[in-house]
């Protein structure tokens, strides 16, 4: 018999991958940067209701931002896996002023923790927070640094989807 936990890590990595040749899809036919946007939910469960309201709340404040800064979406596209929910953008503006506005909302948001927002240069290219020169995402339990605790399982998955439930259900407050 297959581990739950083993079918789920299959899942996980099909999806990984059925993205990964999206978002390469789309570069090459818009030759713009793609935003990807997923949240960060430890466990099996990533689409309760609140984390599905949560996702969208931030794809609504991620639209008046780009708006706000005058960056058109060139396409779009929403799904609610059981992976996860799962947003892309084509956008129309340079990939790493994207970046560095997706990191604002990372940073001023009390949920902002949970957000894996990855931006793809229109080459395809991945800009991650270290080629701006920034830091790595902090825990959100120890504020260690996040691979840190991944790498050596500080944390046990109860203790992190309590802290997430948390955070979500502050964050849906506001």
């Amino acid at each position: 018999m297959i581990d739950s936990k083993i079918l789920a890590m299959n899942r996980m990595l099909e999806a990984k991958e059925k993205r990964y040749y999206k978002i390469k899809s789309l570069t090459e036919k818009f030759e713009s940067p793609v935003l990807s946007f997923m949240l960060n939910i430890p466990g099996e469960d990533k689409n309760f209701k609140e984390a599905v309201d949560f996702h969208k709340k931030y794809i609504e404040k991620i639209k008046k931002l780009l708006e706000g800064n005058k960056i058109k979406i060139l396409f779009e596209e929403y799904e609610n896996l059981i992976t996860g929910m799962e947003y892309i953008g084509v956008l129309d503006s340079d990939g790493r002023e994207i970046k560095k506005l997706m990191m604002e909302v990372e940073e001023e948001s009390l949920g902002g923790r949970l957000l894996d927002l990855d931006i793809y240069d229109k080459d395809f290219s991945q800009i991650s927070r270290s080629s701006l020169g920034l830091p790595e995402r902090k825990c959100i339990i120890c504020g260690d640094t996040a691979r840190t605790c991944i790498k050596k399982e500080r944390h046990n998955l109860e203790e992190l989807e309590e802290k997430v439930r948390e955070i979500i259900k502050k964050d849906l407050e506001i």
